[in-house]
């Protein structure tokens, strides 16, 4: 769940069949949406997702893509599958989740992922993954290379400002160690001199829940959803600056936690336009709402915030998403 929280676009030209059966095996594990190509459609959810998977020609992949793609750290992971299913490339951000998606996609379907990137095939975790798990912006994208060339080379590098390290392969030290060259550090702030080449600085993002839920749903359960959600990311409640709902009940679930709440009206609910809400379903629609958890989130974070967890139901009573900044 970490790497695909913002969800999964599965884009198809012709192949809508073998497109479908990707889709129905990835959304069982992800939140993801099938789109059918469209030029236009491309530029609006670009920033929107974590992965965008086409089931495309290679060649009309990066055709398509090319003319989107700015920046390795801010460009989402892209795929490309060919219409038959039998091969797995990953196009762009082979260490920002890319090669670990294919290589999924690659298990699920019996065929071999193209993984031709240095970390993967010395089996390292690279210093943008590390990034991802921590829920952390890297500050300075150009110090990756340096940092990730050591732990390819076997050489210890320290990681300083967290409590404990996620699950990561290679030569990475929590801490201070007199042999570490080069270094990963977490910082609050901005203030810090970040001149030094051989270190990679990140920052942890600011987290804003958004909460919907039914009438029904009591204090105890929409507590739950919310550790259940932050769960998915691995990250503690100290992490969170704001609560927000159209549902007064969540006040109440936000003070037990004394944790800020935004309390969101019908009216800016309904007004509310963004590019990467996830398409309402159904019943929504018959409702003419186009969604509660989402709108609160990116409301709650201000007009900088992006969708860092889609929403994600619990107990089919509440959904939570989740916006950082």
């Amino acid at each position: 769940m970490i790497y695909w929280r913002r969800g999964i676009a599965v884009i198809y030209a012709t192949a809508e069949d073998s497109a479908r059966k990707l889709w129905n095996i990835i959304k069982k594990e992800y939140p993801s949406v099938l789109f059918k190509y469209d030029d236009n459609l491309l530029g609006k959810i670009w920033n929107c997702y974590d992965a965008l998977v086409f089931v495309m020609a290679l060649g009309g992949v990066v055709r398509t893509v090319c003319k989107y793609a700015k920046s390795k750290d801010v460009d989402p992971s892209v795929i490309a599958v060919d219409d038959s299913l039998k091969f797995v490339i990953p196009l762009l951000g082979s260490h920002w989740g890319s090669n670990q998606l294919a290589s999924e996609i690659s298990r699920i379907l019996n065929t071999t992922p193209v993984i031709t990137t240095a970390s993967e095939i010395n089996q390292v975790t690279s210093v943008e993954e590390l990034a991802n798990l921590l829920i952390c912006k890297v500050i300075n994208v150009n110090a990756i290379v340096r940092v990730t060339s050591a732990l390819i080379r076997g050489e210890k590098v320290c990681v300083e400002g967290v409590n404990s390290l996620p699950v990561v392969k290679g030569n990475y030290v929590l801490g201070k160690d007199a042999e570490c060259k080069y270094f990963v550090k977490v910082i609050k702030d901005g203030n810090e001199n970040m001149g030094d080449d051989n270190t990679v600085y990140l920052r942890p993002l600011k987290l804003y829940v958004g909460i919907g839920a039914k009438k029904e749903a009591s204090v105890e359960e929409i507590k739950e959803a919310i550790y259940f959600a932050l769960g998915q990311l691995k990250v503690g409640l100290d992490r969170v600056l704001k609560i927000a709902s159209v549902r007064e009940v969540v006040e109440e679930v936000s003070k037990s936690l004394n944790i800020p709440f935004q309390k969101i009206d019908w009216e800016t609910i309904n007004s509310f336009n963004d590019e990467c809400l996830t398409p309402p379903s159904e019943k929504l629609e018959e409702l003419g709402i186009k969604g509660v958890a989402e709108i609160s989130a990116f409301i709650a974070g201000g007009p900088s915030a992006k969708l860092i967890l889609r929403k994600i139901s619990y107990k089919s009573k509440i959904t939570v998403a989740i916006a950082g900044v």
